[in-house]
């Protein structure tokens, strides 16, 4: 047998060097097993190659991620100082003329902008024609912005006619018994007739029923951003080790209360409001949360990671409530709310029904395409990248070939929670809203997300996450919000009954992971 192991110098060459190949051959072999069950769907490469040839790292696309970056927040800034009228601001204005100019006044409204002086205060010139006087073309000036004790961003503070400015008693009846009246309004609008060139205009012109349904396109972006982030998060860890983690709606819940503080510490530090507010709110969400779930990841996860199932998960749910505690008690249980930014419309299309879109709604689609792409398309390739597949496919020939599981898994960790954060941090900055105790229902989400894409498969739980909130959308808009949720449950309970392993998902996916290898 020794001779056999160590080959003997009196055997031929030949025989010698078919005994190698032999046993190579065999090493190999053992590395070859797929991990489909693991959203593992091609072969996995030869790791001993991988191991003597460096791998690409990634680092080298930095610059021109950044570079495209760069482009998209030009074009978004481009956007945002292109974008129309506040529609709500502009009818304020607009049934403001009627109170001032009298009842028997007919008036036509000429042309709506912005004065220069300040973007949020509007200009309303239009004609009065009265019975037995001459038209006469005058101006009107409305003064909108933040009203101090209220939070309302979009209260009119002010007005101007060609007389001067109205006193704040005078204000403060027009606002109440003319504005606050449904049927002073509804009178107003008989009387006001606007000219086409004063109506604002989009890049083309659709019906009502087409443009209602893209209408209801643009408002899925935002959950559909939310929801995807969320399941690639949740398939990550599910695809490496097999186990579900019902803390990530928590760990989303970091994210969010992170945006929300650094876009409120930006704007009190004097650094400006809109893309600087956004921009400092991402740089904390995904820091801190990308370091919170680092060491929970090392504390909770990884001792538990390789062992059966149950107290894995007793222990995820355990670490969601004490997230849950742990934000209450730091952040306050009440609801905290952001001021909208960068919320200024862009028309999309005019018609009997105009589509509108806000620069928030496509930069947040715009950073969740790329970091889904990331890594969908780039991580993949990248050294820390094959170390996961390996892992995913073969925990014990890994960890021969020189790859430590327990590190693996505490990165994956972190990722999934800078993923995690910045889809908190869309919900924050989308919605507004932000609350201690919604990380339960987003951590549903994301298993709902996960399991209907297929389960463990990356590109499983970002397209479960795109049909989630394309479904909610589209249910909402027909059925309304209140049994939402509950179709989404028993669209989760259909998925489980009639294809257990989700869309993307295979049937391996179902079988419970060997703890040995």
């Amino acid at each position: 047998m020794d001779r056999w192991r160590a080959g003997d110098d009196r055997e031929p060459g030949r025989l010698q060097a078919g005994r190698r190949r032999w046993r190579a051959d065999l090493f190999r072999a053992a590395g070859r097993r797929t991990a489909e069950g693991r959203g593992v769907t091609r072969r996995a490469p030869s790791l001993a190659r991988a191991s003597t040839r460096p791998a690409p790292t990634g680092w080298g696309r930095l610059p021109a991620s950044l570079a495209c970056l760069a482009v998209l927040a030009f074009g978004l800034s481009i956007l945002a100082a292109c974008a129309v009228i506040d529609p709500l601001n502009r009818e304020t204005c607009i049934s403001l003329v009627p109170a001032l100019e009298g009842p028997d006044a007919r008036v036509t409204v000429l042309a709506v902008a912005e004065t220069p002086e300040r973007r949020d205060n509007l200009r309303v010139r239009y004609r009065v024609e009265v019975p037995g006087s001459p038209g006469r073309v005058t101006d009107l000036v409305c003064a909108f912005g933040d009203e101090t004790g209220s939070g309302d961003r979009r209260a009119l503070l002010g007005v101007r006619t060609a007389d001067g400015d109205l006193g704040p008693s005078r204000l403060y009846f027009l606002k109440r018994f003319w504005l606050g009246d449904p049927a002073a309004l509804a009178d107003s609008a008989t009387r006001i007739v606007v000219d086409p060139a004063a109506d604002p205009h989009g890049l083309t012109t659709l019906p009502a029923d087409a443009a209602l349904w893209l209408q209801r396109g643009v408002d899925a972006l935002a959950p559909c951003a939310l929801y995807a982030l969320l399941g690639l998060a949740c398939s990550l860890i599910w695809g490496l080790v097999g186990r579900v983690n019902f803390a990530f709606g928590d760990i989303a819940t970091l994210g969010a209360y992170g945006a929300l503080i650094g876009a409120l510490a930006v704007e009190a530090a004097g650094f400006g409001e809109g893309g600087a507010m956004v921009a400092g709110g991402l740089v904390v969400a995904v820091a801190v949360t990308a370091a919170w779930g680092a060491v929970l990841g090392r504390v909770v996860f990884e001792p538990l990671a390789f062992r059966t199932t149950r107290p894995l998960l007793v222990a995820t749910v355990g670490l969601s409530i004490v997230l849950q505690e742990f934000i209450a008690r730091s952040q306050g249980a009440r609801d905290r709310f952001l001021p909208p930014i960068l919320n200024r419309p862009l028309m999309v299309a005019d018609g009997p029904f105009p589509v509108m879109v806000t620069p928030m709604r496509l930069l947040i689609a715009a950073l969740a395409t790329v970091a889904v792409v990331a890594v969908l398309g780039v991580w993949p390739r990248t050294r820390f990248g094959r170390a996961w597949r390996a892992v995913a496919d073969d925990r014990a020939m890994a960890r021969l070939l020189g790859i430590d599981p327990a590190r693996v898994l505490v990165v994956t960790f972190a990722l999934s929670a800078a993923l995690a954060a910045l889809a908190g941090a869309v919900l924050t900055l989308a919605f507004g809203g932000t609350s201690f105790a919604m990380g339960t229902l987003l951590g549903l989400k994301a298993v709902v997300a996960a399991v209907v894409g297929g389960i463990g498969s990356l590109p499983g739980g970002a397209l479960g996450g795109l049909l989630l909130g394309l479904g909610e959308t589209l249910w909402s808009a027909v059925f309304g919000e209140e049994w939402r949720d509950v179709a989404v449950l028993a669209a989760l309970a259909a998925v489980l009954m009639f294809r257990p392993a989700g869309l993307l998902g295979t049937a391996a996916a179902l079988e419970e992971p060997d703890l040995d290898r």
